[in-house]
């Protein structure tokens, strides 16, 4: 796929060592693909989530980004704030001078729990970084790709969650289904412009955040967490967890040539897994 060299991307929630974001913006690098990283990079707050990678980490991210021959841009950014999101962009157009692919991959699980006893502020919270914050990066950085006139992609990560929301998982379903929504629609509307819109819905990937969500149930429900991981791949058919690498072979994939007449769609990357 050396049709990407040269070209621009940008990741959100990439600072995790890990996580999806970093494996994408990897991906990408190997393909010659300059990359620009944003993360939140913040202490943590009383509402209890996975975790934010802290600026040190996203620097490390973007070392590794670069050891594969392409330029890095970390980036402080919080996406659910537009002036923050703007300043973003502001650094993207004066680094490179263009955009040519947007990964909208920054999200958030943050205190699951039943509807009639959820903290409105988690679900506040969680809707503002999913949903709004995916919004709030097509909003402001579609218009740099557009200015390029050259076409573009953007790959907007859900999840099986979307399709398949488990109970206590309210809020993040909700917001995940939005941004299903979103591609729809907006999909649509950047077409005459040669910019393609897609979602990944992956499943159960092995990461930080995953790995602190089954410990949490672990707690939860009084079993074992290797009884939470054993249960979480029986409903795989290819019987393991994906890898962030599984994902970011996706995204690499969507954002290509090879993938030139395909938009407006929500692709399960989930190892067949289709119900809760």
């Amino acid at each position: 796929m050396r049709d990407l060299e040269g070209k621009v991307a940008l990741v959100t929630g990439a600072g995790r060592r890990g996580g999806i974001g970093a494996a994408i913006a990897r991906r990408l690098a190997r393909e010659g693909v300059h990359v620009v990283l944003g993360d939140l990079c913040a202490p943590p707050t009383d509402l209890s989530h996975g975790g934010n990678p802290d600026w040190e980490e996203l620097q490390a991210v973007a070392t590794e980004v670069e050891a594969l021959g392409v330029r890095a841009l970390p980036l402080r950014v919080d996406v659910a704030d537009a002036a923050s999101v703007q300043r973003m962009v502001e650094a993207v157009e004066g680094a490179f001078g263009r955009l040519d692919i947007l990964v909208n991959n920054a999200g958030v699980v943050i205190e699951p729990a039943p509807v009639m006893l959820m903290d409105e502020r988690a679900w506040r919270r969680t809707l503002e970084v999913n949903a709004t914050g995916t919004f709030l990066c097509c909003k402001h950085a579609l218009p740099l790709i557009v200015e390029g006139g050259r076409g573009g992609a953007v790959v907007n990560i859900s999840s099986l969650a979307a399709e398949r929301p488990r109970p206590y998982m309210s809020a993040y379903a909700a917001s995940k289904a939005a941004i299903v929504a979103l591609t729809r629609s907006l999909a649509q509307e950047v077409a005459p412009h040669g910019i393609r819109v897609n979602a990944v819905l992956p499943g159960d990937v092995d990461t930080a955040m995953k790995r602190w969500g089954m410990a949490l149930e672990a707690r939860i429900t009084g079993r074992s967490y290797e009884e939470v991981v054993g249960d979480f791949v029986k409903r795989i058919p290819l019987g393991r967890l994906a890898t962030p690498e599984d994902v970011a072979d996706v995204v690499a994939f969507l954002v290509s040539e090879g993938a030139r007449f395909i938009t407006g769609q929500a692709w399960l990357v989930t190892g067949g897994r289709e119900w809760s």
